[in-house]
């Protein structure tokens, strides 16, 4: 298996057709399923498989393809920051974060990374946690800021903050802005964003622990929609009072701080722990570790 074969059946597997890779990579189209063919047979794996249309990806196919974007993708990145070295061009640096932090983090630290290294083009990319992470082992991302992130050797992981998770809704519905027990939240009409999403599985588990669940009456992965019907009153919802204090749609909803046991969230920055880094990813990590300890390390008026 080398590059050539990777990137031609990369190509074939995104067009969806042996005619339409041989006429974009300028080959001939025997010669391309000769090297397609020749993939399959030190995998001892059909890759593709013909449909209606044209050609679409096995199963071992898509696992390959996965693998295969995020080599060249590695390989791009190489010949870029030679490139870059030879010329004296910074290069690029992406960076992923949720969509939660971005509203926190985003501006800030382009500002700063555009004063820094002003020539350096910035990608940011917005996911889930478990999303990022593939981004980043794939090659998508250099780093990312993440939300409990798994112990794992193939991650560095930089703490950045520790927050408490609370209820929050109309003081109507809620009563009180104490501390509320975990096992209390069964008892409240909950909208709440839908697994795998990080805080719907700790509150999940944690009152599965206390055999009781929650009583969702709607699942919406937008924060701001689930803040607009808490504001309605149609129930509670559950976050950081960081992450309320820079939503306007939050502003008017209490906080109520989860305990017994109380749920935190924590916040990370992660690295690949096996791929070299650049002086441009260096000097972007700095500045990137340095926004968000400034910007989340705050005081969490919530715990």
């Amino acid at each position: 298996m080398d590059i050539r074969q990777l990137k031609y059946f990369v190509r074939v597997a995104e067009l969806g057709s042996f005619s339409k890779a041989a006429a974009f990579l300028k080959i001939a189209q025997p010669a391309l399923s000769r090297q397609i063919r020749n993939l399959e047979l030190e995998h001892k794996e059909a890759l593709l498989i013909r449909n209606g249309r044209g050609v679409e990806p096995t199963d071992a196919g898509n696992r390959l393809l996965e693998h295969a974007r995020g080599m060249l993708r590695l390989m791009d990145r190489a010949y870029e920051d030679m490139e870059n070295s030879r010329t004296g061009k910074l290069g690029r640096v992406t960076i992923g974060m949720p969509a939660t932090l971005s509203v926190i983090i985003a501006t800030p630290l382009v500002r700063k990374l555009r004063e820094h290294m002003p020539d350096a083009k910035i990608t940011l990319a917005h996911g889930r946690s478990s999303q990022l992470q593939e981004w980043l082992l794939g090659g998508t991302l250099d780093m990312a800021l993440v939300l409990d992130a798994p112990a794992t050797p193939m991650l560095e992981i930089h703490p950045i903050s520790v927050d408490s998770l609370g209820l929050m809704g109309t003081m109507e519905m809620l009563g009180s802005t104490d501390p509320i027990p975990m096992r209390d939240l069964a008892h409240i009409p909950m909208i709440i964003q839908s697994r795998p999403n990080k805080i719907r599985v700790m509150v999940d588990t944690v009152l599965a622990q206390v055999g009781e669940q929650m009583e969702v009456v709607l699942e919406s992965d937008s924060h701001e929609t689930s803040f607009h019907m808490a504001q309605e009153g149609m129930g509670a919802t559950i976050h950081t009072m960081r992450f309320q204090r820079s939503i306007p749609a939050a502003a008017d909803l209490v906080f109520r701080r989860i305990v017994e046991p109380e749920v935190v969230m924590k916040s990370q920055i992660i690295l690949p722990a096996r791929r070299p880094i650049s002086r441009l990813q260096d000097e972007a990590f700095d500045i990137f570790r340095d926004i968000c300890r400034t910007l989340l390390r705050e005081p969490n008026a919530g715990s």
